[in-house]
């Protein structure tokens, strides 16, 4: 069995997928799966598939979403994954039948090797951690839970990348790099730091005016849509590349 939620939400055991049921099921399990091993109170799930107008069939209508989800599973092979409580409801999952789940160990993995120097092995795990993105997490489903999950969820792929990209400046791969940057930070215009990875993958490509131009470019988007400056890591990166000071220094990486 492996539950997917990076990516659109789906359940497969022995490679076939396993039918969910309707949006509200789907709801029901991502809530649970974005909890797993905890126990979700009913409230919680009656909030993220109705909001704060739930009809007065609610409690019902979600003891048959997960009286579907147990059909689903059992038919499939697995029982008892899902656990009755006073409260509500527990999905019971190992690490590796999670693809989020499977992620985060891959990411501390990759910590791991960080600090004890294996730079290359490193990045090997996080782009293993990384294929297993499918598409945005939890891709079609709504409703307030859900959506903040997801994008804790892409946050953390977000970071992630960006340690993986920080590593890669490491190797020398600046050259590499810059095609992937400027699709990130078309992507994401006010994340500063992913803007200082392209322009130190600029600079050091012999590409100086178009780093600089990055560092204007956010700079004006910042300033005319937030009101703010960039922060000091762009500022001081703009100074070393001016001054001519940057002496292949990585961009802070990313705690």
């Amino acid at each position: 069995m492996l539950v997917h939620l990076l990516g659109p939400l789906r359940v497969l055991c022995d490679g076939k997928e396993v039918p969910l049921g309707g949006r509200r099921t789907k709801i029901v399990l991502a809530v649970l799966a974005l909890e797993v091993n905890w126990v979700v109170p009913i409230d919680d799930l009656v909030d993220a598939v109705w909001g704060g107008s739930p009809p007065a069939s609610a409690r019902t209508q979600i003891r048959i979403c997960i009286s579907t989800m147990r059909r689903g599973f059992a038919a499939a092979g697995p029982a008892g994954l899902i656990e009755t409580h006073p409260q509500g409801y527990r999905l019971c999952l190992d690490e590796n039948q999670l693809d989020a789940s499977v992620f985060d160990a891959r990411v501390r993995r990759a910590r791991t090797l960080t600090e004890a120097g294996l730079t290359e092995e490193a990045v090997h795990t996080l782009r293993r951690a990384l294929s297993l993105w499918t598409g945005p997490a939890l891709s079609g489903l709504s409703g307030g839970p859900v959506e903040s999950g997801a994008r804790r969820l892409e946050e953390a792929r977000l970071r992630a990348t960006e340690e993986r990209i920080r590593l890669d400046l490491e190797l020398g791969r600046h050259q590499d790099l810059i095609g992937e940057l400027m699709q990130l930070t078309a992507e994401q215009p006010y994340r500063e730091h992913l803007h200082a990875q392209l322009m130190l993958a600029l600079y050091r490509s012999q590409r100086t005016a178009e780093a600089l131009e990055v560092y204007r470019g956010i700079r004006s988007t910042l300033v005319e849509e937030l009101g703010i400056e960039p922060g000091p890591e762009l500022g001081e990166l703009e100074q070393a590349i001016l001054l001519g000071t940057e002496r292949n220094q990585p961009v802070r990486g990313v705690a």
